[in-house]
């Protein structure tokens, strides 16, 4: 005598289904969340190589949100423009990682000591909080968030130049003001 099993079977998988789906899109996000990662590092990396090569002057670094005389953009200085420059590059899926971008120099141990870093060579930080959201519904579903996670990181180098380009007018880099990058730029 023959038994259907047919019943049973879409029970079982009725079952397992979800199960495997929830494993099927964790190992596809987790995936996709570890290249997001590497891929905002890497520009981090690559920001705060540019910047310990050419380190812009934190007197510069105040224009940062701020309207800026003459029309100029908080990326017109030169040593500024490279370090974003820097983190545009092998951007792949993520384009605009250097929106998300905060150069500084961080605080030094000594609390009487004024950070100026260009003098005492300390080191530059490049910080990048890029939001980034799921490619499955998985981490919405599951009420992570919305799915969006919010990615930080943090690269610091030890400066090894300080600011010198001889092929600059004057053989310096970049602009402590405007009105030193009206000097440093005179025909823009």
């Amino acid at each position: 005598m023959r038994r259907r099993t047919g019943g049973q079977s879409i029970v079982e998988m009725a079952f397992v289904l979800p199960v495997l789906l929830i494993l099927l899109f964790g190992i596809m996000e987790f995936g996709y969340l570890i290249f997001a990662y590497t891929t905002v590092s890497q520009a981090a990396r690559n920001a705060a190589e540019a910047g310990a090569q050419l380190p812009p002057y934190q007197s510069w670094l105040a224009y940062e949100g701020q309207t800026i005389p003459d029309g100029l953009a908080f990326e017109s200085d030169s040593c500024v423009h490279g370090i974003y420059e820097a983190a545009r590059t092998d951007q792949t899926l993520f384009t605009n990682i250097a929106n998300f971008l905060t150069i500084t120099y961080p605080e030094d141990s000594l609390p009487t000591r004024d950070t100026r870093n260009l003098d005492d060579r300390g080191p530059i930080q490049v910080t990048i909080e890029y939001p980034v959201t799921g490619i499955t519904p998985l981490f919405s579903l599951l009420g992570f968030n919305d799915g969006t996670f919010t990615l930080r990181v943090t690269q610091r180098r030890s400066l090894e130049n300080l600011g010198v380009d001889p092929s600059k007018p004057g053989g310096v880099a970049c602009a402590k003001d405007v009105a030193d990058w009206h000097k440093l730029n005179p025909n823009p």
